[in-house]
């Protein structure tokens, strides 16, 4: 061997940055922006997002009386059916808002705009809690999608 030192260092060093390199691709693909940037906002009417938008912003009526709580570690997300402004009558589900925020307990709706992450449900809605929602008279459409609200700005001190 005429370089060991190139085995030693060299070659590890090299997969690291490639594996490095290949992660920040995979979540910029994901989410449509860098890890730790939000992805630019795109206004979105509830009976048109997809699960191919990336970030959004998105006017509807939130059904606030089938408020799901998940809980992992020491955080707390509240997941709720958002539907078209004004449809509290609705139970076909389009959009479901995962959010830090906590809704109000006084309300059973709330016309709200959300700005989030619209992803595919995956692990964070589980068939487990999308049957919660169907025990609660919803239907959830083949293709609804999960916005998963970006935490708030921080405001300025002054």
């Amino acid at each position: 061997m005429k370089h060991p030192l190139f085995l030693v260092v060299g070659l590890p060093l090299i997969v690291f940055l490639l594996s490095a390199a290949a992660f920040v691709g995979f979540v910029w693909w994901d989410r449509g922006a860098p890890p730790g940037v939000q992805p630019p906002t795109e206004v979105v009417a509830v009976p048109d997002i997809t699960r191919n938008h990336r970030g959004v912003e998105v006017q509807g009526t939130a059904h606030y009386t089938v408020k799901l709580v998940q809980k992992a570690g020491d955080e707390t997300w509240y997941l709720f059916p958002l539907m078209a402004p004004g449809d509290t009558a609705g139970r076909s589900v389009r959009v479901v808002v995962r959010t830090q925020r906590k809704p109000g307990d006084l309300y059973s709706f709330e016309d709200l705009v959300v700005k989030g992450l619209a992803r595919p449900p995956g692990t964070l809605f589980p068939r487990s809690t999308q049957d919660q929602l169907i025990k609660r008279g919803y239907a959830l459409e083949s293709d609804f999608v999960l916005v998963e609200e970006f935490p708030p700005e921080p405001t300025p001190a002054e």
